[in-house]
């Protein structure tokens, strides 16, 4: 079947959640599963490093309320953590016990103790950090400030900024080997910097990578660095040892963030434009694409700790959504006037930004 036969085919009926996009049957049907509400315009996701929790950044809650504890299978709310200012992002140590969370409004990281629900530690970084990674040792961490043009290099173990690290414009997206090698995605200057060695001294940059590199991960192994192309609408598959381009795999519409399954098999898009979510099974290259019909922007996602399972935020409808395969859990049933009520707003979003839902960029 082509992709133009089937894409962009969503029938607003109750009961019914319909793939936009299908190319080649390997990866299976897809529905969405689950649903629960979040605060305001939930950014990024991350989950536990035992499985059995999410943490979710509510960008639009100041100093209140702002991360959202969720059991990672039921997704029940499972408390509210007050936050001072405005959180993007987090990471967590690999015991699971502490939480980083980068604030935009104070430009720092802090540190927060998960068994008290209270910040610990705040360390000043450059301007307007987001995306933050730990290394695997758990004794570095890096926060990319958007604003500044650099990334920030944090001991964990003394809350101080060891070396500033020099990076392209509005740089995001952040991925590090388990050798200690650093990518930085910089957003509107289309390239990454890599950066490697005891003291981050061996550095190179890598031009042209693709139109706004925005959310980069790594496969378990390594081996490759998958890329999302928000202005490109493709999910780049980097060899790491060639550090050449080798896929440019479709996706919908404005691929946002990123995950890998943790057995390294399937790669998952947040689809911002689509208000959806591609999955691509890295076997054989083949993805599937669904539109998710109450939400409204997809943000961030995160794979559940087994299985083919996402769970992604919606920017604007304020909500967590779980997307399986099509027969592993019931799938949710929606009201006409909600999807109707969900696609007016797009389409005013749409009209006040210059963007389209159906567009699809080229390189």
């Amino acid at each position: 079947m082509s992709r133009t036969a089937i894409a962009a085919v969503f029938v607003a009926v109750v009961g019914v959640s319909a793939p936009l996009l299908a190319i080649d049957a390997a990866v299976p049907p897809l529905s969405v599963q689950q649903m629960v509400a979040t605060g305001s315009m939930p950014k990024g996701v991350i989950r536990s490093p035992d499985g059995r929790t999410l943490y979710v950044a509510n960008y639009g809650q100041i100093d209140r309320r702002n991360l959202g504890v969720y059991d990672a299978n039921t997704l029940a709310l499972q408390r509210n953590v007050d936050v001072p200012g405005i959180i993007v992002e987090s990471a967590i140590s690999p015991d699971g016990r502490t939480l980083y969370v980068s604030n935009f409004r104070r430009n720092s990281v802090q540190y927060l103790d998960l068994a008290s629900g209270r910040v610990t530690r705040e360390v000043n970084t450059g301007r307007h950090p987001k995306i933050l990674v730990v290394s695997h040792d758990g004794r570095r961490l890096f926060a990319a400030n958007w604003a500044s043009r650099d990334v920030s290099e944090i001991d964990v173990a003394t809350g101080t900024v060891t070396r500033t690290l020099d990076a392209g414009d509005n740089p995001r997206g952040m991925a590090i080997s388990r050798s200690g090698k650093l990518y930085i995605a910089n957003s509107t200057s289309d390239d990454i910097h890599v950066y490697e060695g005891a003291t981050m001294a061996q550095t190179h940059r890598l031009a042209r990578v693709c139109r706004i590199p925005r959310h980069i991960t790594l496969s378990p192994d390594d081996s490759r660095l998958y890329i999302s192309c928000l202005g490109a609408a493709v999910l780049a598959v980097m060899n790491t040892s060639t550090e050449r381009v080798e896929r440019r795999i479709r996706t919908v519409s404005g691929p946002k963030a990123n995950d890998v399954s943790p057995d390294g098999r399937y790669v998952a898009t947040a689809d911002y434009n689509a208000s959806g979510v591609t999955v691509i099974d890295t076997t054989d290259w083949s993805s599937r694409s669904i539109e998710v019909p109450l939400m409204n922007r997809a943000s961030g996602i995160v794979f559940a700790a087994s299985g083919l399972r996402v769970i992604v935020t919606g920017w604007f409808d304020d909500h967590l959504f779980s997307v399986g395969v099509a027969g592993a859990a019931p799938a949710l049933s929606f009201a006409r006037r909600d999807v109707q009520r969900t696609q007016r707003l797009r389409r005013e979003y749409d009209s006040r930004s210059g963007e389209s839902i159906s567009s699809t960029a080229r390189e």
